[in-house]
């Protein structure tokens, strides 16, 4: 379910990066050389990404007289993106309803599909083109003019719009509502996120994708002062650089160090047993079962899809600017070489041109129905999860 964001209270529960937000937030608002094309950020799953925007960019706009919309593309993976976006447009012109109905009248719009959510205002958004006679324009337009404020349309996993057309138009009708609301002045910014930069690099690295041109920055993970925060919560008098160190072992994912440092508390170490050893100890069992649970589901695919996954997982490297197309002779040629290594013969499968395509299209969909992989609309391939990557290829 989609969310439109009212400004949060900073909660003591979380650990707060108020400096960098303010950074972000001050980039994506700035106008020095004129409106940017976005701020976008890409960082791994799982490191601390959406708890920052939820928790301290969001408040750092709302600081700024900013009016924040909030949508998590990962809310409901199995609804398409273009209905998440609609969602949470629609409740903030709900939100707005008294003003904007006035507005569409002194527009001349006669419908803005008033009633339509038992008595509240709504638009027919379910493929992002409105009601007849009302664009996406026209609706962001008259939020903007309804309560004053510049417009910034923050989304969580935005690559995720990608895997449909109807999502891929909804970025479009975003970037041109964001150029119409821009030009009049009430203003509309786009914040984007992804646990993949090499995905997000489809969204701005491509002159025919609506962000083409929009800034792209590794989000920087959590450090030591997070796990000093951690260490002084925790009261146990661990040695920060120890913990520190385990946490980019862990590689920066608080799940993967948290529940080690709750369970301290909950299952203490034996008298005379030194605290940051056995601290160690249960982090890297954590880490190795993770791992060895990653390979052995692996070990049990068919070589096939083995094969494409570490071809994929290669590619994902270069964010995709060299990539061999998945039915090419090309990317045949690696796989039948990897297949060989692994002691099957592939001749068969490709021996002709429309089995083997066959044969990759239903291996690419089962790893896709395993959630190893990700594709876009057009259909390029990413591996599902960075770290499966590093352990893919030895790392």
């Amino acid at each position: 379910m989609s969310q439109s964001v009212l400004l949060p209270a900073q909660s003591a529960d979380f650990f707060h990066r108020n400096e960098l937000a303010q950074a972000y937030a001050d980039a994506a608002l700035d106008k020095t050389l004129g409106v940017n094309s976005g701020l976008f950020l890409a960082a791994p799953r799982r490191t601390g990404k959406s708890t920052f925007v939820r928790q301290d960019l969001v408040p750092a706009l709302c600081q700024q007289d900013t009016e924040v919309l909030y949508i998590d593309l990962w809310a409901d993976k199995a609804q398409d993106p273009a209905l998440l976006i609609s969602d949470a447009i629609r409740a903030e012109l709900k939100k707005e309803g008294g003003a904007i109905s006035k507005l569409a009248a002194k527009a001349g719009l006669a419908k803005f599909n008033i009633g339509a959510l038992g008595g509240g205002l709504s638009f027919d958004l379910s493929q992002l083109g409105l009601s007849a006679n009302a664009t996406l324009t026209d609706a962001l337009s008259a939020l903007a003019s309804a309560n004053g404020k510049r417009i910034v349309v923050v989304i969580d996993e935005v690559q995720h719009a990608l895997t449909s057309d109807a999502g891929s138009n909804a970025l479009f009708a975003l970037k041109a509502a964001r150029d119409a609301l821009n030009l009049a002045g009430n203003g509309l910014q786009i914040i984007g996120t992804g646990s993949n930069r090499g995905k997000l690099g489809l969204l701005v690295h491509q002159q025919d994708q609506a962000f083409f041109g929009a800034d792209l920055v590794n989000f920087p993970p959590l450090g030591e002062d997070y796990c000093e925060w951690l260490c002084a919560r925790l009261g146990l008098g661990l040695d920060l650089q120890q913990v520190f160190a385990l946490f980019k072992e862990a590689g920066s994912r608080p799940e993967m160090m948290v529940p080690v440092l709750r369970s301290l508390r909950l299952d203490p170490p034996a008298d005379g047993q030194d605290l940051n050893q056995v601290l160690a100890l249960r982090v890297r069992e954590k880490i190795i079962h993770w791992r060895q649970s990653f390979l052995n589901d692996f070990a049990q695919l068919p070589t096939l899809q083995r094969a494409l996954l570490r071809e994929i997982a290669i590619d994902s490297l270069d964010d995709g600017a060299k990539r061999d197309g998945m039915f090419s002779e090309a990317m045949k040629t690696r796989l039948k070489k990897r297949m060989e290594a692994q002691g099957q013969d592939a001749s068969s499968l490709f021996k002709e041109d429309a089995s083997s395509a066959s044969a990759i299209q239903n291996a690419l969909d089962k790893l896709r129905e395993k959630n190893y992989l990700w594709r876009a609309r057009r259909g390029a391939y990413w591996p599902e999860d960075e770290q499966h990557v590093r352990w893919l290829l030895g790392e």
